[in-house]
Order: C-alpha cells, then structure tokens, then sequence
C-alpha cells in the first residue's frame, strides 16, 4: 500500500499453458546453444556484433537515432559529427554498461539484485546526459506518465518519493525471495524488467535500466548471448514491446502478456544464435570436405577454388557470371565457356551445387547431411 498511489501488486501469475511451452523451447534452446562449439572465426566477432546491435536497440527505443554501425565506430573511438552531443553519450554510457555486464561470471546461485545495485547501472546509463529532472543514480521526486494511446494506453506510475523508496525496498526484498529464486532465470528477468519498469523509479533511463538488470539476472544465470541481444528483439518488435506491457497493466495481477514477449524474444535470439554457429561449423566442415574431394580427384583445383569462393560469397551464380562477376571471374578468365559448363555439371552431379532451374547454382551446405 502506498501512500498516494493506493495498491501496487509485485505478482508472478502467469497463465501456464501459454507459457510453458515457450519456457521449455527456450530451455532446451540455451542448453543447445551453449553445447555447440563456436569457431574462433565466429567467436571473434559474434560477440561485439550482438553488443552492437543491442545497444544500438535500447538506445533507440527511447528515442535515439544512432544506427548499429555507428554504434561500432563510436566504441572504437571515433567522433560522428551527424549526431546530437546527447545521443553519442547516451550510447558510450551504454557502452560502458555493457562492458559491466560482460564482466559477470555466471554464477552457481541466483543473482542477488540490491537497491543499489540498481542506482549504479543508473548512473553508468544516465551519467552526464541532461533530462528533465534527473539526476543520474538518484530516485525521482516529479510525477511522469508511461505510454500512449497509440500502444493500449498511458500509465501514471507512484508519483512521489516516499512511495518509490517504499516500493523498491519491497522490489528487491520480492525478486530475491525464496519464492521468485527457485523460478526460471528467465521468468524471474522477465519480472525484474516488467516490475522495475512498472515502479518506474527514475526521472529518465527507466527503460534502458531495467533491461540491463533484465540481461545481469539472464547473465548470471549461465544464459549465453540473450542478455545481450534480446535488446534488438525489443526494437524491432517496440510496438508489441509496449502493448506486452500495457496489457499487463490491465490485468494487475496477471503479467502472462509480457512474461510471453520475453520468452518469444529470447527464442527468437537463440534461434538466430544457434543458426549463426551451425552455418559456422558447416562453412569449416564444407572447407574440409572439398580438400578431401581434391585429394580424391573428385573435383579439380579450378572447381575447389570456385567453392571456396562460394563459402565465403554465399550467393546464387550463372555460368554468365563465372566470367564477368569477381571474384569468379579471377578463376574463370582463362577458361573456355564450355569447361565452366563442364565445372558446373560435374559439381551439381556430386551435390555439392544445386540449382534453381533458372540456370542460377548455389552451394549446397547440406552436402555432408
């Protein structure tokens, strides 16, 4: 009970048949993911790729025009004039908070998440960037609205500071109880996010707050690469993003609405995750196989380097193309039409091409099953 704003309910009711089967999926999904062998290949850009992305995500949900790319050049030192002062500190502020997450070791019992914990990725998030009323680390003591219509709705969170101060102190001691640790890491994130967002306890930042705690709970609960890119899952889907919330609102005691966005975003990144890391393992098992096939005399060197640069150029060719369109062109320039038809031929008869029909051919990445 507050003092101004009357109940407010910390609830993990959810309806069971709509989420259980996306926890399971996104379950089995993680233990997938984290089983799978990344590539050093892989490995050395995965990483930064997701954190770009996703900081690029958080950012422009509250408004920020700074694209992926930029977000790269930004990280590696480098000043882009186009944008506003705010919007380039906004994303190095991010960018200092992400490297506070990479540093988390997952651990073997449930995060403990503390008020102050709280304040710090805060302040990281907000330091040196002016909003109305805010100051960085500090709980707000001004009156702010959520939402809008356009997205189910406007809320008005607890207006004054007694009562935020009241809530938090409950809202740590409730995401660390007993009850809400032997739930799932990602149902228990999902709540942090959902409830820290609902208290709203800042004058700006909320957002982009909440769901770092979102990805520390997810982080060091030995979830790989989600924490990091289900950020990007939120930008891209913001409208279905807010609605998620707003819908919970409504239902005061029933968060399945916003539990089941999560979810379907954190299968949605893995899925994406798993798919980069298998076409990883395929491209360096496919490498090795058309060695194999050399050594065998199955294929001619001509024909190794044309799928060597077909791995690495994964794109549909014409025989027209093997002697006007580089990089094939280098390997084709000193060769009759007729023995790249015969290259072709012989790659498609082994399955190591397809074609469309259309006289287009494209590698086959199922070659080995």
């Amino acid at each position: 009970m507050t003092f101004k704003s009357g109940k407010f309910h910390f609830t993990q009711k959810f309806d069971e048949a709509k989420i259980n089967n996306l926890l399971v999926r996104a379950i089995v999904l993680n233990e997938t993911v984290v089983d799978l062998p990344v590539l050093p290949e892989l490995s050395v850009r995965l990483e930064p790729d997701i954190m770009y992305s996703s900081i690029s995500g958080t950012a422009m949900i509250e408004g920020n025009a700074i694209i992926e790319e930029d977000v790269k050049k930004i990280a590696e030192g480098e000043d882009l004039d186009h944008y506003t002062q705010k919007d380039k500190k906004e994303v190095e502020n991010l960018i200092k908070a992400y490297a506070w997450l990479a540093k988390i070791e997952p651990l073997g019992t449930p995060f403990v998440l503390t008020e102050k914990g709280i304040k710090e990725v805060h302040s990281i998030i907000t330091s040196d960037v002016v909003y109305d009323s805010n100051m960085p680390g500090m709980y707000r003591n001004v009156k702010v609205y959520v939402g809008d219509k356009a997205h189910g709705g406007s809320y008005t969170p607890p207006k004054i500071l007694s009562d935020i101060k009241t809530l938090m102190a409950a809202f740590v001691d409730w995401i660390n109880s007993e009850e809400i640790l032997s739930l799932n890491p990602f149902i228990r994130a999902a709540l942090a996010h959902y409830h820290l967002c609902l208290i709203h306890p800042f004058a700006d930042g909320n957002g982009r707050t909440a769901r770092m705690i979102e990805a520390f709970l997810l982080q060091s609960a030995k979830i790989k690469y989600v924490p990091k890119k289900i950020s990007d899952f939120y930008y891209r889907n913001v409208d279905d993003y807010y609605i998620a919330f707003s819908k919970s609102i409504k239902n005061k005691k029933d968060v399945t609405p916003f539990v089941e966005f999560v979810l379907t975003g954190a299968i949605e990144s893995l899925e994406g995750i798993k798919k980069s890391i298998i076409y990883s393992i395929r491209k360096f098992s496919l490498r090795d196989f058309y060695a194999f096939e050399v050594k065998n005399k199955k294929i001619t060197r001509r024909q190794f380097e044309l799928l060597l640069l077909l791995l690495d150029n994964p794109i549909e060719i014409s025989l027209k193309d093997l002697f006007e369109k580089r990089p094939f062109s280098l390997v084709y320039n000193k060769v009759t039409t007729q023995t790249a038809r015969r290259d072709l031929k012989n790659l498609i008869n082994i399955n190591i091409l397809n074609t469309t029909g259309n006289n287009k051919y494209f590698l086959n990445f199922r070659a080995l099953g």
